[in-house]
């Protein structure tokens, strides 16, 4: 029996082929759909890898290059069940659901509220569905995670009746969270019985205060719009801000949302990218690179605080996603200033990207781990498989 996930992300896609224990088989993705660079990668279970660059490549393109990639690889392989990562959940009331006619309307329904990533991960299910059509789909939601937020988290305060359209707070990313659980539980770390703080910091960006191996509080709300300023997502926002510039004609809704969505955040304070590498790599001698790489940390460090207000306390502080298991220069520009609740980061393990980061005589616990999104989505895929998965579904 075998498990695909099939993670569809705003600029890349990846796929991953499971046996039923959970041994990984084979991987593959591409990466860079907003560049004119795409790549493709495929890893053997042995760690054996290769890389081949593509060029500009779209989305639909790429879906058909990966699945292409794993008939030719394993081409008698017959797949079980395909777990599909889905951006919003929405009000589904489950962290997944099988994947049929009335989900998938309801999954569609909840897209305007993800633009950037929802109308993907549809196109992938409908990709995939095409490609195995005996197997059984399983929509994961990133939101899913996130259905503990206390209603003080939750709640928007504005009329009922916008709140009776499904506007509350969500929170996002919540497959990485619970990846990284998962791996520090398995390394005997008590993080179920932890007040963490973990940060998934990305080409999209978010926190979240996990207490007790629950989340209870979150910087993204209704929309993965919101929270701290990401490459190219404008991060928190005065409403009234928006108001204004739809009041004086310059811009409709599609465009104000294009702008929001794809033309804000550190690409817009450069003026030209807002990849955090590149930022990392030019800033030595662009003032304007350096302005964005600290507005970045402050505003990662400003929400730390208020996640750390929410719980009462941090016992240990995770970093995640591309940036956050990379960056060395974010991490510790994040952490400096937090010595005053206690951190204090290894320089040198920071350095080296080491799974831990912390002195001996830190107050809070500092951990750096790869997310590991497909083997989440591949275990809720068996569940669903096994009848212990969620079913349940709600329309539009």
């Amino acid at each position: 029996m075998t498990l695909l996930a099939l993670n569809a992300g705003s600029t890349s896609i990846k796929l991953a082929l499971y046996e039923r224990d959970m041994r990984q088989l084979w991987s593959a993705s591409v990466s860079g759909l907003a560049s004119p660079n795409a790549r493709l990668l495929t890893r053997e279970p042995n760690g054996d890898a290769e890389t081949q660059e593509l060029g500009p490549l779209q989305f639909r393109s790429a879906t058909e290059l990966l699945l292409g990639a794993l008939a030719q690889r394993w081409p008698m392989l017959k797949i079980e069940a395909v777990g599909h990562r889905v951006v919003h959940g929405g009000e589904l009331p489950a962290d997944s659901v099988t994947i049929d006619a009335q989900t998938l309307a309801a999954i569609t329904h909840w897209s305007s509220l993800a633009p950037l990533h929802q109308p993907l991960n549809i196109a992938a299910i409908n990709a995939a569905r095409q490609a195995f059509p005996g197997a059984l789909h399983v929509a994961c939601f990133d939101t899913g995670f996130h259905r503990t937020l206390p209603a003080r988290a939750s709640l928007v305060a504005v009329p009922e009746r916008f709140r009776a359209l499904g506007v509350r707070r969500y929170g996002f990313h919540g497959l990485s969270y619970e990846s990284v659980l998962q791996q520090l539980a398995a390394d005997g770390e008590p993080v179920l019985s932890e007040r963490v703080i973990a940060a998934h910091l990305g080409g999209g960006s978010s926190l979240c205060a996990i207490a007790r191996g629950r989340s209870v509080e979150t910087s993204m709300g209704v929309t993965p719009l919101s929270g701290v300023p990401m490459t190219t997502r404008c991060g928190d926002l005065d409403p009234g801000a928006l108001l204004f510039l739809l009041q004086s004609g310059e811009m409709d809704v599609r465009q104000l949302q294009a702008a929001l969505y794809e033309e804000s955040g550190l690409k817009a304070l450069t003026g030209s990218s807002g990849d955090m590498k590149l930022l990392l790599d030019i800033s030595a001698h662009s003032s304007e690179a350096r302005k964005a790489v600290d507005y970045f940390c402050y505003h990662v460090r400003r929400h730390m605080g208020a996640l750390a207000a929410a719980m009462e306390g941090v016992d240990r502080i995770v970093f995640t996603g591309g940036i956050g298991a990379n960056a060395a220069f974010v991490r510790q520009a994040v952490c400096d200033g937090l010595r005053f609740l206690g951190v204090d980061l290894d320089a040198e393990a920071n350095l080296a990207n080491a799974s831990s980061v912390h002195t001996s005589h830190s107050a809070i616990k500092v951990n750096v781990l790869q997310t590991d999104e497909e083997s989440i989505l591949a275990r809720k895929a068996a569940a669903h498989l096994d009848g212990s998965g969620s079913h349940e579904t709600k329309g539009p």
